[in-house]
């Protein structure tokens, strides 16, 4: 059996860091991820994820990590016209985007991203704390 796919460390110490310094974002770690063979991130407020942070095999066998984040549907839209490094994911609904994590990869551009996300499922009061 292969070796799990795992996001580079230094990646995970990046979206770790942008995503903990949201109130009240907690961490689920996942490793069932079977189908993907990757060990899954999950940030979470209140239970909810707004941010997953997982890795793939690309076709050369490296690791190739992504996020999952969620956004209004013009939103989606609007990154997705934008076409690579923005993708729609697998079994995600209307209101979730895909971002492959590169080495181009904008971080404040993430940072953006992962906290507009942070607001969709955040109560008011938790956002208020963000303005």
């Amino acid at each position: 059996m292969k070796p799990p796919v795992e996001v580079p460390e230094n990646i995970v110490e990046q979206v770790r860091a942008l995503c903990l310094a949201l109130p009240e974002v907690t961490v689920r770690v996942d490793h069932s991820l079977t189908r993907t063979r990757s060990t899954a991130q999950s940030f979470e407020i209140r239970r909810r994820s707004f941010c997953l942070l997982v890795a793939m095999e690309s076709s050369t066998g490296k690791s190739v990590p992504l996020l999952v984040l969620r956004a209004d549907p013009d939103e989606c839209e609007a990154l997705l016209s934008i076409g690579h490094p923005f993708f729609v994911p697998r079994r995600a609904g209307r209101d979730r985007i895909g971002v492959w994590l590169t080495d181009d990869t904008e971080w404040d551009e993430i940072r953006e991203l992962v906290t507009d996300s942070y607001r969709v499922l955040a109560p008011k009061k938790l956002t208020a704390l963000l303005d």
